[in-house]
C-alpha cells in the first residue's frame, strides 16, 4: 500500500482537474438536456421543448412567443 508522502503535488492537481472535469462534463449534459426530472436513472423528457428547439433551428423562431396586436 503506498503512503501519502508517495504523491507529489503534480499527481494530485491531475487528479484534481480530472474529477472537476468529470463533473463539469456532467453538468454540460445535464444542463443540455430536455428532461423534465431523473428518477433513478429514467428520464421524463419534455418533447415540446425538443420540437420548439428543432423548429427554432429550421425556421428561425420557434412560434411559442405571443404575437404582437
Amino acid at each position: 500500500m503506498t503512503k501519502m508522502a508517495d504523491f507529489t503535488m503534480e499527481e494530485l492537481m491531475i487528479f484534481c482537474v480530472s474529477i472537476l472535469g468529470a463533473v463539469g462534463g456532467f453538468m454540460v449534459v445535464l444542463q443540455k438536456s430536455k428532461c423534465k426530472s431523473i428518477c433513478w436513472g429514467c428520464c421524463i423528457r419534455d418533447v415540446d421543448a425538443v420540437l420548439a428547439e428543432e423548429k427554432l433551428e429550421i425556421t428561425g423562431h420557434s412560434g411559442t412567443t405571443p404575437r404582437r396586436l
